[in-house]
């Protein structure tokens, strides 16, 4: 039976680390809010005191924390103890640079390693039904496979090292741009008092059809549930959209690109965060009008 340490039970950490346990791998947690563990004792999820414990003691170590920095600090912490037959991988969103000179601190130590970020929200974390956009070799992508299946319902080896997050950043400028677009004929179809039941069947069979629409559905009440029946709590929020779509226009002026509408979908999810607006998911973008 493998042995996992899970760093960074936030949100998306706490669900995933839970699957694992629930699904007979023995995992261990790290996580600066110590508090996180009176509930996840419940699922036999033990406190590793200090990220050397964790590196000493697992044989798949997996990060899931909030910005490249922390990775980075917390990969490089974790590599001076790490056993050699240890997996290493990272599920969280980072920009590009830092997601390469992690795998490169890794093949330093001949470690194998993954970046694997996620799709699919606290939702889908919580069913185990995630997306993981994966970048790294063969080899470690194979010993990674049982536990994606647990955690999810599909991992895509995209490419080398890096190419998982490159994939998740184009992923998440077309959702952004494809629920921004969806929000302006939600406010058109208001305007011609449609009705929303029946909007909805015409453009989730027709043409218009998106994920956005017939998966999210941002019209309470309409569709299947999403976050707009719960006052659009997330799911995933405006201000991890915003991250996202910052990470992924840094990126493009790097290969000087010019994502114009790319660019306007982060201004309007700026504006919602600068409007105090950013806890709330974001779908809630179709409720911006400029």
């Amino acid at each position: 039976m493998k042995k996992v340490g899970f760093v960074g039970l936030g949100n998306m950490g706490f669900f995933m680390s839970k699957i694992l346990s629930l699904n007979n791998y023995v995992v261990s947690g790290y996580d600066v809010n110590e508090s996180v563990f009176q509930t996840l004792k419940e699922f036999k999820i033990t406190q590793a005191p200090t990220l050397s414990e964790i590196a000493h003691e697992n044989d798949v170590i997996i990060t899931m924390l909030p910005d490249g920095i922390i990775v980075e600090e917390v990969w490089t912490e974790i590599l001076n103890d790490i056993q050699s037959k240890t997996l290493l991988v990272d599920c969280s969103t980072i920009d590009i640079k830092t997601c390469k000179k992690i795998h490169n601190l890794a093949k330093n130590k001949n470690i194998l390693s993954l970046d694997a970020p996620v799709s699919g929200g606290t939702i889908g974390a919580e069913n185990g039904s995630l997306t993981f956009m994966v970048g790294g070799d063969d080899k470690a992508y194979k010993n990674m496979l049982p536990l994606f299946e647990v955690m999810g319902n599909k991992s895509i080896l995209c490419g080398h090292a890096g190419s998982g997050q490159a994939t998740k950043m184009c992923n998440n400028l077309l959702l952004a741009i494809t629920m921004s677009g969806l929000g302006e004929a939600i406010q058109l179809a208001n305007s011609q008092s449609l009705d929303m039941e029946k909007f909805y069947q015409v453009l989730s069979t027709s043409t218009g059809s998106c994920w956005a629409l017939n998966n999210y559905c941002p019209i309470k009440n309409i569709g299947p549930t999403s976050p707009a029946d719960n006052n659009f709590k997330p799911g995933f929020s405006s201000q991890l959209m915003l991250k996202d779509l910052t990470l992924a226009l840094s990126a493009s002026l790097q290969a000087n690109l010019n994502l114009n509408i790319g660019k306007k979908v982060l201004e309007n999810y700026q504006k919602l965060v600068e409007n105090q607006e950013g806890h709330l998911d974001f779908s809630n973008i179709i409720n911006y009008n400029e």
